[in-house]
């Protein structure tokens, strides 16, 4: 499920992230797209701000397993965005967990080939109702088989509220209560 990461390794990834990142703004700044690098800028704050809500919410080993998941070798790239209130979810942590990594895995096992694939997890967030929206955008190969999969997750307080699907696309909805 999750690796263990120690605090060198954690250092290291993140140093990396950061230096790509200003690496990213100084080309552009570089080339005089000045415009190109205030929205690196921009974009930088809004996944800073996301990051901070997901910690907020008192489950660290979920936030963990978001915020390390691009790190490992996966066949495409997870995003992830809190909407709504922040509110203690750690009663639902474990279950979260649980729903995340049977999710992320099953698509994976849907895509044959690293390309630009996409995954944006959106915790939205209401009163003692968490609904976990999973939008994977891409080239899959068998979407019954993945709605099979996702229908028959057995975790006690989530139950799959939608299914959608195009050639390249797979939003579903889980209710978390």
């Amino acid at each position: 499920m999750s690796k263990n990461w120690n605090t060198f390794e954690v250092l290291r990834h993140s140093r990396h992230d950061w230096l790509n990142r200003l690496q990213l703004i100084k080309g552009n700044l570089a080339l005089d797209h000045i415009d190109r690098a205030k929205e690196i800028i921009e974009e930088i704050i809004i996944q800073s701000r996301q990051e901070a809500k997901l910690s907020n919410l008192n489950a660290p080993k979920l936030t963990e397993y978001i915020l390390t998941f691009n790190w490992c070798n996966h066949l495409f790239q997870l995003d992830f965005e809190v909407i709504g209130d922040e509110y203690d979810i750690s009663n639902y942590e474990a279950e979260l967990i649980e729903l995340v990594a049977r999710c992320t895995e099953a698509i994976e096992a849907q895509v044959s080939y690293p390309a630009d694939h996409h995954l944006l997890l959106t915790l939205q967030l209401y009163h003692e109702e968490i609904h976990l929206v999973f939008d994977f955008q891409g080239e899959y190969s068998n979407s019954h088989k993945l709605k099979t999969e996702f229908e028959n997750v057995e975790i006690n307080s989530a139950h799959l509220t939608r299914f959608e699907h195009s050639e390249d696309e797979v939003v579903s909805t889980f209710l978390i209560k």
